[in-house]
């Protein structure tokens, strides 16, 4: 269950996070709008993006 979202958006990236069995302890998640900002401990960074009309999220290259 997905607790804690502010929007839409960040509700659809911690869903797809937890499809992908991302183990978020490990992880912080910063929104900025419909993007994500996923950083693992070490400071590695991946780009997430919700898009509103498809309704899905993608890794931002």
């Amino acid at each position: 269950m997905i607790r804690g979202a502010k929007t839409i958006a960040e509700y659809a990236i911690r869903s797809w996070l937890e499809t992908e069995n991302f183990e978020m302890s490990c992880f912080e998640l910063t929104m900025n709008g419909n993007e994500g900002l996923l950083t693992d401990r070490t400071g590695a960074t991946l780009r997430l993006v919700y898009d509103i009309r498809s309704k899905t999220v993608s890794v931002a290259e």
